[in-house]
């Protein structure tokens, strides 16, 4: 199984323990990883199960990764303050370098919310 890890075995049976009760190893390099179950109190997954724990793993990877390039590209927050600390201002021309610096700041989430789209929902 190519993408066995610990966290499908955690998502078969939650309260085992990594390298207690079973551990995950690969014999060679580029080899596939093999399963060694040790817990003689939880049942050994089968390969369904597995199979099953690693596709919703995928999934669940798949679903969130908008999450992190989404953060990486974003512009700072700060700039965003800013721009509501000009909008107070008394001045008319702060305020409006404010409106704008705003207006940019939105426009630039919105443009990353679209290159980055809400996980695989598959």
């Amino acid at each position: 199984m190519k993408n066995l890890d610990h966290s499908a075995v955690l998502r078969i049976h939650p309260t085992a323990v990594p390298n207690k009760d079973f551990y995950v190893r690969i014999v060679a390099e580029g080899g596939m990883p093999e399963l060694i179950w040790l817990s003689p109190d939880l049942p050994e997954p089968s390969l369904t199960e597995l199979e099953t724990a690693i596709a919703a793993e995928q999934a669940a990877i798949r679903a969130t990764a908008y999450l992190g390039q989404r953060a990486a590209e974003y512009p700072a927050l700060t700039d965003y303050i800013d721009a509501q600390v000009k909008k107070a201002s008394s001045d008319p021309e702060v305020q409006q370098a404010g409106r704008e610096q705003e207006a940019a700041y939105l426009n630039a989430c919105l443009s990353i919310k679209q290159k980055y789209p809400k996980g695989d929902k598959s």
